[in-house]
């Protein structure tokens, strides 16, 4: 079962979305140093309004690469770090007035670190790892506009990975679950804090090539419904905007050595409100672990 833990489980998990290689519910163990980069294709051809109904004002295309590390400190603690390299453009008749970057070009910028600690607390009969987490915008960028690349607002997580495996039931799959409250800086004065949960089942088709369904959730608590141009708040609304949405998808990765591999996911949104809907988002990644050699 550790074998499988420590190294087949985090081969397959490396690389899904929102996390970075190896932070999930198995950690690897101490003197790991796993790198991960990715490339996220993400189109939007519809809006969600409060109602969670379909309107197209526009279509935004997001293109981004993001670069992760992480460090296992000991068999128990995972230190990480990231930042993604984000470009947009937007395409439609309704741009935000008083913003350059819906010109129907691509604009570009880095965006958020984040740094993160994860503590495997156990790994049987369920592996549970606690984690918190910080998001530090690396410079002032823009946040108004549809193609903005994010919103320029510091974040402080705490989240909870949970996992298990289905050897008994299903040979060589596995179960994962995440919950992460984000306590997202103000503005305006407004509270908008959100919660975001992720549920996965991975199997392994061999022991180089393994699948994986993904289901994801997300609800902003207090924020703001979209506003007219003339309300004060509305060179804010992107930042305060009270998203919410579910995302189902999939993914495969491919082990074409030992601790290293690439994987495709694919994810689409089923439902949502007050935000773009996530039509098509595909990323390809590499991901690969440098263990030490054992005493």
């Amino acid at each position: 079962m550790r074998i499988m833990t420590r190294l087949l489980v985090p081969a397959m998990l490396a690389g899904a979305m929102s996390t970075i290689a190896q932070a999930q519910a198995w950690l690897p163990r101490q003197g790991t140093t796993g790198v991960d980069v990715a490339f996220n294709s993400t189109f939007n051809r519809h809006h969600y309004p409060p109602n969670g109904e379909e309107v197209d004002i526009g279509h935004t295309r997001t293109l981004t690469e993001s670069f992760a590390v992480s460090y296992a400190l000991t068999d128990r603690v995972l230190l990480a770090a990231s930042i993604p390299l984000v470009r947009a453009e937007y395409h439609g008749d309704s741009p935000h007035p008083g913003t350059h970057i819906d010109d129907g070009r691509y604009h570009g910028t880095f965006t958020d670190f984040r740094l993160e600690m994860h503590y495997q607390l156990s790994e049987w009969p369920l592996a549970v790892a606690p984690y918190v987490a910080l998001v530090i915008p690396s410079h002032r960028y823009p946040y108004f506009g549809h193609a903005a690349p994010g919103r320029d607002l510091r974040e402080r997580w705490l989240g909870l990975f949970v996992a298990k495996s289905l050897d008994p039931w299903i040979p060589r799959s596995y179960v994962q679950a995440r919950y992460n409250f984000a306590v997202v800086e103000r503005v305006e004065g407004i509270g908008h804090d959100r919660s975001n949960a992720d549920v996965e089942l991975g199997h392994f088709l061999t022991p180089a090539w393994s699948v994986r369904a993904l289901a994801s959730w997300q609800r902003t608590h207090g924020g703001i419904d979209p506003i007219p141009s003339t309300d004060p708040r509305f060179p804010h609304h992107d930042q305060l905007v009270a998203e919410r949405f579910v995302h189902v998808g999939g993914g495969v990765a491919w082990s074409f050595r030992a601790r290293s591999s690439v994987y495709v996911l694919y994810q689409t949104a089923i439902s949502g409100a007050d935000g773009h809907k996530l039509d098509s988002g595909l990323t390809v990644g590499w991901s690969t672990a440098f263990v030490p050699k054992e005493d």
